[in-house]
């Protein structure tokens, strides 16, 4: 079978199975890895619980002992276990199976080094697609080693020490019949909440809704569950548990620009610093960092570009609006949801009315993001020749991811998705009719090159 080159994207390796993700993928990346990582020896592996990834874990496995590594397979658990096993008991790197957020029929290998930093496009990730694709890939002399490791209790000790909550919290989860399981409820059981979780056991359909919650539609039964139980909030996850969506008591979704000014805010109180945002960070939040005594820093979106913005700027704090972030102050250099889960019942628990809380953010007039189909092979050209008209009109544009507009009354951002056959736009204006101004000229624009925004 032929193996599809846009399968290895910017941050992870991910698509369909078994069209662009199978058995042969998971071989000879683990193969390509082992080669990668020369000096590595010992490396972690853990897996979701999507249909394809037992088999895909026998391959991966099979091509990092061939590549002479030991691995140890910690078995199902979600991807911020995979990244504590790494960084906790100081292995030297590990591999993930999951496709996050998306339907049951993808899947997809995450990879790290050391302390469970992330190998992205730029430092490994293409190196391995290209030693893939050309079969530049060698066996070690001496075949690696496997051993099973059981680390899930450690992890969830170890979260519960890093967390203090000023007043016990009544919470309903939805893991989305995600990787996490019953692995949050356990962790804040164990911090003296009472806790509800629907949608708890894992199930590679994804029956209910995709394990997703930066899409409103996932949200609607944790809402309503909120709402029936009186529950103080409620929290959701994505499939393999690195992002975290939030519901206050009133059933409001909290956005995820607003769930960073809550966290960010806190971390401020404590030192000040550079907090490090994404390229669809609203002008609202950037003020806001200024106005708590940060220093606002732009990225690249994507957690690994952000990260990367954290170390080289020494950030004390790091985010994307979907949901992956940062805490270098507080906690292991990797981004996990249900740390962040914690992070914010802190804020919760400090807030008596949390809701007025809410109420007192400051909000942007921002469009959703709208998701344009594209495919893989089409973004460059298409994205390529958008950035030269704005550069021949002489437009006053930002091109480190995509590219976003400056507009006197706001801003429109086109940027090229490293996990789907999307390209993604979203809007902002100053005021409610601003925003309207910006749609219809994005709209136009944009349409000129094919990225036709809906109505």
């Amino acid at each position: 079978m032929e193996i599809n080159p846009h399968a290895f994207k910017a941050y992870d390796i991910r698509g369909l199975y078994p069209e662009d993700v199978n058995e042969e993928v998971a071989y000879k990346t683990g193969l390509a890895y082992a080669n990668f990582l020369k000096d590595a020896k010992k490396i972690v592996v853990g897996v979701d619980f999507r249909h394809s990834s037992p088999a895909l874990k026998e391959a991966l496995i099979e091509g990092l002992t061939d590549g002479g590594k030991d691995v140890v397979d910690i078995g199902e658990v979600p991807t911020p276990i995979l990244y504590f096993g790494i960084a906790h008991y100081k292995y030297d790197g590990g591999i993930e199976i999951t496709a996050s957020h998306n339907a049951g029929e993808y899947n997809g290998i995450k990879l790290q080094k050391e302390k469970a930093l992330p190998i992205y496009g730029e430092n490994g990730i293409y190196d391995i697609r290209d030693a893939v694709l050309s079969n530049d890939l060698h066996k070690a002399k001496e075949k690696g080693s496997v051993e099973t490791k059981e680390i899930v209790g450690e992890y969830m000790d170890y979260l519960v020490s890093k967390i203090q909550l000023k007043r016990s919290l009544k919470i309903v989860i939805d893991c989305g019949n995600g990787a996490c399981g019953f692995i949050p409820e356990k962790i804040f059981k164990k911090l003296g909440c009472e806790v509800e979780t629907i949608f708890g056991e894992p199930d590679g359909d994804f029956p209910n809704h995709i394990a997703d919650p930066y899409r409103e539609e996932n949200m609607q039964d944790l809402k309503k569950k909120v709402l029936e139980s009186g529950a103080d909030i409620g929290i959701a996850f994505d499939g393999d548990g690195d992002r975290v969506g939030l519901i206050d008591k009133r059933g409001r979704i909290i956005s995820g620009e607003h769930q960073l000014m809550l966290l960010y805010r806190r971390v401020l109180k404590e030192v000040k610093g550079k907090i490090v945002m994404e390229v669809r960070t609203s002008k609202v939040a950037l003020g806001d960092i200024e106005k708590h005594g940060g220093e606002p820093v732009m990225a690249v979106a994507g957690h690994a570009y952000v990260l990367d913005s954290v170390f080289k700027e020494k950030a004390v704090f790091g985010g994307e609006t979907t949901g992956h972030i940062y805490f270098p102050k507080h906690y292991y250099d990797y981004d996990d949801g249900i740390f962040t889960a914690l992070k914010l019942a802190e804020v919760v628990a400090e807030n008596e009315d949390f809701e007025k809380c809410i109420d007192e953010l400051p909000v942007a007039f921002a469009s959703k993001e709208y998701f344009v189909d594209c495919p893989d092979e089409e973004k460059a050209g298409r994205m390529g020749s958008l950035a030269d008209y704005l550069r021949e009109n002489e437009y006053d544009f930002l091109d480190i991811d995509g590219v976003r507009i400056n507009f006197p009354n706001g801003w429109a951002l086109a940027r090229p998705s490293n996990t789907t056959p999307h390209i993604k736009c979203r809007m902002e204006g100053d005021t409610l009719e601003d925003l309207k101004d910006i749609e219809a000229k994005a709209r136009e624009l944009f349409g000129k090159f094919d990225i036709n925004i809906e109505e």
